[in-house]
């Protein structure tokens, strides 16, 4: 996938990460909770050559969406938002975050097997 390209992807937090991890998202995967947020973009942009933001859909995560995508550009990396904007739009009655991605998983899983 996109770590296997060079990419990494980028969260808020380590319970986030957590949960990418439990569903199987391997790779290199980046907390944005490093300040300050320009320096992390830059870092970012010198070694790596793709990057997927995976914020969470609430306020915040989309006001970090947009400022790491404003930094990330600025230092010439294009940022890929798609994902984030699909599973908000999927799951955003369900769950508010990506920490609760694996446990939304988990319950259709249980649901599927159940019937």
């Amino acid at each position: 996938m996109l770590a296997d390209e060079g990419g990494l992807i980028i969260v808020e937090g380590q319970k986030d990460k957590a949960a990418l991890n439990e569903l199987g998202i391997s790779g290199e995967i980046l907390l944005a909770s490093h300040p300050p947020l320009f320096n992390f973009a830059e870092s970012i942009s010198r070694k790596a050559n793709a990057a997927i933001i995976m914020t969470d859909w609430d306020s915040k995560g989309k006001m970090l969406a947009k400022k790491m995508s404003t930094y990330l550009r600025s230092s010439g990396l294009k940022p890929d938002l798609r994902l984030r904007g699909k599973l908000r739009k999927l799951v955003q009655k369900e769950i508010k975050d990506v920490e609760g991605l694996s446990r939304y998983v988990r319950a259709l899983r249980y649901k599927v097997h159940e019937r």
